[in-house]
């Protein structure tokens, strides 16, 4: 009787394993669906054109940003916050500029 009731446990524990190993992969599928369309819908605008700058091996920048050294920048006048600027470039497929000094916007 004794080996009746640990059969009995080791197919109810395989079979929670693999309900649970399911779920887990299950969860793992939608979670990464939900983050995949959320990343898609958010970088969506800022994708660079597909056009090549003349005689360069440069991008198009998108409308409003400026264009140096194949590298696109937006300056805003705009008075925001570290966070709100960070925001605003990861919703644009961007980041934020660091300058150490004055000297380097003007090479923008």
């Amino acid at each position: 009787m004794a080996e009746f009731w640990n059969t009995l446990w080791r197919w109810i524990s395989g079979i929670l394993g693999v309900t649970c190993l399911s779920l887990i992969i299950i969860l793992g599928i939608l979670l990464n669906n939900t983050f995949h369309q959320e990343t898609i819908k958010s970088t969506s605008p800022a994708e660079p054109s597909t056009q090549f700058q003349e005689g360069t091996d440069c991008y198009f920048c998108q409308e409003r940003w400026i264009g140096s050294m194949c590298n696109c920048y937006f300056v805003s006048s705009d008075l925001e916050t570290w966070e709100e600027s960070r925001n605003f470039c990861a919703s644009n497929n961007s980041t934020l500029l660091q300058m150490d000094n004055r000297d380097e916007l003007a090479c923008i």
